[in-house]
């Protein structure tokens, strides 16, 4: 199954982070009654409350149809307060991605699932208690010459993590045709995290040697591991999980 893959960054407007956080609830309280085919709908904040983000991932444009009418029209109410656009990925209809650009004003496509580990459908349930979880969102762009190298570095990595990191649920990487790379992580919590880094840091960093990235990386960290995330190393942070269901 290659889901449908949303990733929303949104400027908040100057003075409504608390409107903004109260129409993203909404949002939120809105869909839990029924979150079949919804396997994602994280929101998160900068530190400053400037900045929010979320990252969506439904099982196939029913899922996505079901999350719209289960919404019934509260993002308009968070459109008062921020401005958004979207970046979809995955198995995404060109319809979906047209109503979006209608929408939002702009909405682009990073690339199909080349690997990744959700694969099954996401049923109803009750989303579990705790803000340990943590994700990652990181873009690549290979050297000249070295997209094949790369994308072998990717695969590599990602057979690692599926027999060495049962705390990743997430590892999802998308390609575009000129070999341009989009990665999304999805991990337990901190020490899962950890976990992967120390698995798949040897290969993380070859790759590294053959591209340039940057990286978001979305939810709390213990202050040890915070303090390392130097805004030098090309991360960009978003400490604050508003709420999920993933």
């Amino acid at each position: 199954m290659e889901k449908i893959y949303g990733f929303v960054p949104i400027a908040i407007h100057d003075g409504d982070t608390a409107a903004f956080e109260a129409a993203a609830r909404a949002c939120h309280d809105a869909i839990l009654p029924d979150i079949t085919g919804t396997q994602y709908y994280e929101w998160y904040l900068s530190a400053d409350g400037r900045q929010a983000y979320v990252i969506e991932v439904y099982d196939d444009p029913a899922a996505l149809a079901l999350h719209g009418k289960m919404q019934n029209g509260r993002v308009a109410e968070v459109m008062a307060h921020a401005d958004l656009s979207i970046s979809f990925a995955g198995q995404v209809p060109d319809a979906v991605q047209d109503r979006m650009r209608q929408k939002l004003g702009r909405a682009d496509y990073l690339g199909p699932l080349a690997f990744g580990r959700m694969t099954d459908p996401a049923p109803h349930r009750v989303p579990p208690p705790g803000d340990e979880r943590l994700c990652a969102l990181a873009w690549f762009r290979p050297h000249g010459g070295q997209a094949e190298r790369f994308r072998d570095l990717a695969r590599q990595a990602y057979d690692q993590a599926s027999t060495l990191d049962p705390g990743t649920f997430g590892y999802e990487w998308f390609f575009d045709a000129d070999g341009n790379c989009v990665a999304l992580d999805v991990y337990r919590d901190a020490d899962a995290m950890l976990a992967h880094m120390r698995n798949c840091g040897p290969i993380m960093a070859q790759m590294l040697e053959i591209a340039d990235a940057r990286t978001i990386l979305f939810g709390a960290l213990p202050p040890e591991i915070e303090a390392r995330l130097r805004p030098e190393l090309g991360i960009t942070r978003y400490p604050r999980r508003l709420h999920g269901i993933g």
